[in-house]
């Protein structure tokens, strides 16, 4: 089989660059040696969102109890996971026919390089003029004795049985998000981190209140700077040791230690595309080693954050230079990332640690706890830090609060445009009583 193009992977990239070339004329196929659609809406951030709205409404009316509510609500683990099922597997069933619908010939297997323009499937080879490789990540393995014991983010997405005591091993964004889900199932949650912070990509004031809040409000047990050595299976449950001895007995171990470039396989040497173990390196059109191949997506050894938002942006980006709508160079916008914890952190633009420790920025750290948020169910200790530039523009924000990631993203367009706060507070008033419009009087 001959193609123009062949795309190794079918996540959310993967979608929006079949849409950039859609109108294209070129023979187009995608490799998948697992489901369609990749890492999010399979076991990612689109089941994870369904999960997050019933923790949420749990956790607040549990907050609120006193405070004009009389009885919390109780979150039923399996109840929700059979909801999650049956309302997303008409979505997960049509992923590949949505890409047929695309124009893209679809071919279930796992793909290697053969050389430059082949690939192999299947014990078939597969030719193009050009490769686009998007595998993502896949979980990190902890080789450790009883590794085999351990349970992944995909795992937990797919137990109907509610632990008891949980130990999660990793505090990035999979760590702490499932540690909410499942404090809000009533799950004790034990979180092992191997430095002295979690979420270390945040703002490091805002990550120290989350650990907090998270510590008095939720009843989370955090064990900080320690490493994991073992996990043994025990009469009742499984025993986490460290260099400092046992940890404590789990019903569940979930590795939630980060994730790695899904790249064995591949056998890139022969394709003549360089890579690390931090992913595929390319340049600044996305292109690798190999001039005919193309990398996007968390596959890419990059500075910008591996996120849906980011790897769909590369692909639209790419689909674009392909077809000739462009010959300029990526260029990332201003970024938004949150963590769907409660409360929330969000976060944009410059990093707020990073800009302390530069002369030519200053700070705003904001208490908008009573200001902004004395309405029942949102949040007890809300906290905004903003950045500005010499000539005071916005140029970075970082908010801990329940509605951070709306907060965030009102303001990422200031940002985006470099709009001067005195022309933002004279073209644009936001609704009223929301955090945007209030920001207005704080910069």
């Amino acid at each position: 089989m001959k193609f123009d193009y062949v795309v190794i992977g079918s996540g959310p990239s993967v979608y929006r660059f079949l849409l950039g070339m859609q109108n294209s004329g070129k023979k187009i196929a995608v490799v998948e040696k697992n489901r369609f659609g990749g890492i999010c809406p399979n076991e990612g951030c689109e089941p994870k969102i369904f999960l997050e709205g019933a923790a949420r409404a749990t956790l607040t009316s549990i907050r609120l109890q006193g405070k004009g509510i009389t009885q919390p609500a109780k979150l039923d683990w399996k109840e929700l996971i059979q909801q999650k099922n049956k309302a997303m597997a008409s979505f997960l069933n049509n992923m590949q026919s949505m890409y047929e619908g695309l124009g893209a010939t679809t071919i279930k297997g796992e793909a290697s390089f053969v050389d430059q323009h082949t690939i192999e499937v299947n014990n078939k080879k597969i030719t193009a003029d050009n490769f686009v490789i998007a595998t993502g990540k896949k979980p990190h393995p902890l080789n450790i004795p009883g590794h085999e014991y351990l349970l992944t983010s995909t795992n937990l997405f797919e137990l109907e049985d509610t632990p008891k005591n949980v130990a999660i091993i990793g505090s990035g964004y999979v760590g702490m998000e499932f540690a909410t889900l499942l404090s809000a199932a009533g799950v004790k949650v034990t979180v092992i981190v191997r430095s002295g912070q979690p979420l270390e990509g945040f703002y490091s004031q805002h990550v120290h209140q989350l650990v907090d809040e998270m510590k008095n409000s939720l009843g989370i047990n955090f064990i900080f700077n320690t490493n994991v050595t073992a996990v043994t299976e025990a009469q009742t449950g499984y025993e986490v040791q460290s260099a400092n001895g046992n940890l404590g007995t789990f019903d569940k171990v979930i590795n939630a230690s980060g994730r790695v470039p899904e790249i064995n396989a591949l056998k890139l040497d022969n394709a003549g595309v360089e890579y690390s173990n931090r992913g595929i390196k390319v340049d600044k059109y996305l292109t690798t080693s190999a001039n005919n191949i193309y990398a996007m997506g968390d596959i890419v050894d990059k500075t910008a954050p591996a996120l849906t938002s980011t790897a769909q942006f590369e692909a639209d980006y790419l689909s674009a230079l392909l077809t000739n709508k462009t010959t300029e160079p990526l260029r990332y916008p201003v970024i938004g990332t949150v963590t769907f914890t409660f409360p929330q952190l969000a976060q944009a633009g410059i990093s707020i640690d990073k800009a302390k420790e530069d002369s030519n920025y200053s700070i705003k750290d904001i208490d908008i706890t009573q200001g902004d948020f004395l309405y029942a169910g949102t949040d007890d200790h809300a906290r905004l830090s903003l950045v500005f530039d010499k000539q005071n523009h916005l140029v970075g924000a970082a908010e801990i609060s329940q509605t951070a990631v709306d907060d965030i993203n009102s303001l990422i367009p200031v940002m985006a445009i470099d709009v001067d706060p005195e022309v933002w507070k004279e073209k644009m008033l936001m609704a009223f009583p929301g955090l945007a419009y209030k920001i207005r009087t704080l910069i």
